[in-house]
């Protein structure tokens, strides 16, 4: 079996499911202070939770989303130099900037996404740049290139060097994350540096609730786009799994409907969000604010929101309109509802207790998810189809790396595309990987040294 709970900042929900996906137990508690007590108090309500026979737990929450405090960073850009405009955390809020800190510097180096090298790497900059960072206290670094995602050379190297001049340091490298977007990939890997105390609080505390309760099955957290990733894979790369409780209700009440294409409205404490469900997958969207309001590079769910401050007497209205927005981008989806206020959403043949537990049961129900983004350049059509085969291969021993049974894991989606304001040859390759939980803790292909 699997168990899957939501933590959220009203009410915890656990859902017990069976090998066919049917719901074998649930438990509704309201939250607690602490994301631990939320899930003793959960799983002391679920029948069955201490039977020995919970294969692995999936555990979504915006209980905890954000820190007390950001971690700071050393964040080192390898690139030409630009604007002070331009520069690291240029765009940043002034709150995530002050935390993350004012360490950060430029060293010539990177390349064009064409591949060609804009200057050799500065390796003596990069060691001084270390040293200044450790003398300041701070051993988490976020290394950005331009043109990492053709060339990751730069930050590889780099990597290398920090790791020789700081040992114990933590390395974030943009390519392992982001897209072609410099500034964006950056602030990502900064996000992900900054985080990382946090996520390993998280995970431990969410870990010792279960081991607690009797609970052996590893822990695999919900990524924010759907899909899950290893305890230890989430302390590497926090910022995949940030914002996910909205992706696991909404294809959560797809799968709880067994409807491959559904419009689903979540309703939260704070604001009710709509999104949809085309082929059991859910409706992403490209770069904008992340946590703490900055801009990041990473896919996150398209979803149309309409605050609880806002509605007017009962909200039936604004609440058909959220819906109708959403149905003019899919139209023939079901309707749904998702969370514990689902009476707001006008559906009648649902099943209200299910729709309360739709992200305990999608983060159940879901599998290891990981994706390759790159940028190549090929000679031709052969050259091509070896550099999609390399991708590929990346995608598999990534989905491996975030805690995938190795005779599950497969590539679910593979596509190139030519890169249209670059010259002929350039390609964008995206590579999805899935697979089912392990059942034992994942590795993690991180850095830590």
């Amino acid at each position: 079996m699997r168990l899957g709970v939501d933590v959220g900042r009203v009410t915890t929900v656990a859902v017990l499911v069976g090998p066919d996906g049917q719901t074998m137990a649930r438990a509704v508690v309201d939250s607690v202070p602490g994301l631990g007590e939320s899930l003793l108090a959960v799983l002391a309500e679920l029948p069955g939770a201490q039977t020995g026979e919970v294969d692995t737990v999936g555990l979504t929450t915006d209980l905890e989303r954000r820190p007390a405090r950001l971690r700071p960073v050393a964040a080192l850009r390898i690139a030409p130099p630009s604007h002070p405009s331009l520069g690291p955390l240029a765009d940043w809020p002034a709150r995530a900037a002050r935390e993350v800190g004012p360490l950060h510097t430029v060293v010539p180096g990177g390349a064009a996404l064409t591949g060609r090298q804009l200057a050799p790497l500065d390796r003596a900059a990069v060691a001084d740049f270390a040293r200044r960072a450790a003398d300041d206290g701070v051993t988490d670094f976020s290394v950005a290139a331009a043109g990492a995602l053709t060339r990751p050379d730069p930050e590889l190297a780099a990597a290398e060097v920090i790791a020789e001049t700081v040992p114990g340091a933590e390395i974030t490298l943009s390519h392992e994350l982001g897209r072609s977007g410099l500034r964006e990939r950056e602030n990502t890997a900064v996000l992900n540096a900054a985080l990382r105390p946090w996520a390993a609080r998280l995970s431990d505390t969410a870990e010792r609730a279960l081991r607690v309760d009797g609970l052996q099955a590893p822990l695999y957290l919900a990524r924010n786009t759907g899909g899950l990733i290893s305890a230890a894979y989430f302390r590497t790369y926090p910022v995949l799994a940030i914002a996910s409780t909205t992706a696991s209700a909404v294809r959560g009440a797809a799968l709880a409907a067994g409807a491959d294409r559904a419009v689903v409205v979540d309703a939260g404490a704070a604001e009710l969000r709509c999104a949809s469900v085309t082929d059991g997958e859910v409706e992403s969207s490209d770069v904008g604010p992340g946590l703490g309001g900055v801009d990041l590079d990473l896919d996150r769910i398209r979803t149309d929101v309409l605050p609880r401050a806002d509605l007017v007497g009962t909200g039936a209205e604004q609440v058909a309109d959220l819906v109708e927005r959403v149905r003019r981008r899919i139209p023939g989806g079901v309707l749904l509802a998702a969370g514990g206020d689902c009476g707001l959403v006008p559906v009648r043949a649902q099943d209200p207790e299910a729709a309360i537990a739709a992200a305990g049961y999608g983060a159940a129900r879901s599998d290891i998810v990981a994706e390759v983004d790159q940028v190549v350049v090929a000679g031709g059509r052969g050259d091509l189809d070896r550099l999609l085969g390399l991708a590929r291969d990346q995608a598999l021993a990534r989905v491996l790396a975030a805690g995938a049974a190795p005779a599950t894991a497969r590539v679910a989606f593979a596509a190139h595309t030519p890169v249209s304001y670059l010259p002929e040859g350039v390609h964008r390759l995206r590579v999805r990987a899935v697979g089912s939980p392990s059942g034992i803790p994942g590795m993690t292909s991180g850095r830590r040294t």
